[in-house]
């Protein structure tokens, strides 16, 4: 009985060590990580302007 409660801390330790090295893992990827959209917001320099056709309602 002794064994088996030594093997289910050891097993439990290292399930542990296992997640806070992959929480650390995945940390450090989100801080490298790129931003897919640029920070400076784009200008835009043409006009919006497009015809719109009047649809009679009747």
């Amino acid at each position: 009985m002794r064994n088996a409660s030594i093997v289910a801390i050891a097993l439990t330790a290292a399930l542990v060590a296992l997640q806070l090295v992959g929480l650390a893992m995945l940390e450090r990827s989100h801080a490298y990580a790129q931003p897919s959209v640029p920070l400076v917001p784009a200008v835009c320099t043409e006009s919006a302007d497009v015809p719109v056709s009047q649809i009679p309602y009747g």
